[in-house]
Formats: C-alpha cells, structure tokens, sequence
C-alpha cells in the first residue's frame, strides 16, 4: 500500500504542475501594446446650420452653406416629389477653398411642382450629408413662404 502512495504522489505533482503551467499561460498579455495607438479621425464634409429648403416665387430652391469640405468633389442634390420618386437631381463641384461660402440649387422648371412633402438629399462623393424636406400646399403659396 505505501508503494502505490508513492506512485501517486509523482502523478499528483505532475497534475498540479500541468495546471499551474496552462493557468500561468492565460495571464500573459495577447498583444503587444496592451492599448493599440489612437487612430486619427477622418476629416468629413458638413453643411452649415444656414443651408435650408424654401419656397420662392412657386419654384423649390435649396440654400447650402458649406461648413467643412475635406477633399474636393461633387456636391449631388437629388429631388424627390411627394410620391417618393425621384423628380430630378443636379450637382455642384466643391473644393475646401469653397468652405463658408453658400451654393444655391433650384428645382427645375421641367418639374411640375405638386402639393405634398418635398424633399432635396445632399451628398458629397457618395456620403450623404443632409436631408431637407418642405410641406408645398395645395393653392397658390406667396413668395418665401411653404
């Protein structure tokens, strides 16, 4: 009987050797740095609070004040008639030179104007920027006013 407890206790220790060693393992750290460096954040194109959607002389124009423009491109206005469907669309190039100053899109004469909820959707390079919507009534709207 004391031979067999002899034989167990190198079994035993080997057991709690395994253990400690595969336990130490998990405290070592994965990476290295333990905090990744900070990435910079992209520079992204914005609109200024002034840019606005209104009524002027029966024709829908769309104000656009630039607030940041990172990288020159097209400054895309898509139309959209109360329907839901696409009515027209334009497009203006911009460049960071351009920053502060407004641009001014009119929906075109070619588009009969419809009472309902008018919307124009800025992008710039794919990225969409603002979304702006006006109510149009049914009558005849005085100049300035939705």
């Amino acid at each position: 009987m004391a031979v067999a407890r002899r034989r167990r206790r190198p079994l035993a220790a080997a057991l709690v050797a395994g253990l400690t060693a595969v336990a130490l393992a998990g405290c070592r750290p994965l990476y290295l740095p333990p905090v990744p460096a900070r990435e910079p954040t992209p520079a992204v194109a914005r609109l200024g609070d002034a840019s606005a959607l209104r009524l002027d002389g029966g024709r829908l124009v769309l104000h656009v004040v630039l607030a940041e423009i990172p990288r020159a491109g097209w400054l895309d206005v898509q139309w959209f008639a109360p329907n839901g469907s696409q009515a027209a669309d334009d497009s203006v190039w911009v460049a960071p030179a351009d920053v502060g100053q407004g641009r001014t899109l009119t929906l075109p004469p070619r588009v009969a104007l419809s009472a309902g909820e008018w919307r124009a959707v800025t992008s710039l390079r794919g990225q969409v920027l603002r979304q702006f919507r006006l109510e149009v009534g049914a009558g005849p709207t005085p100049s300035g006013s939705p």
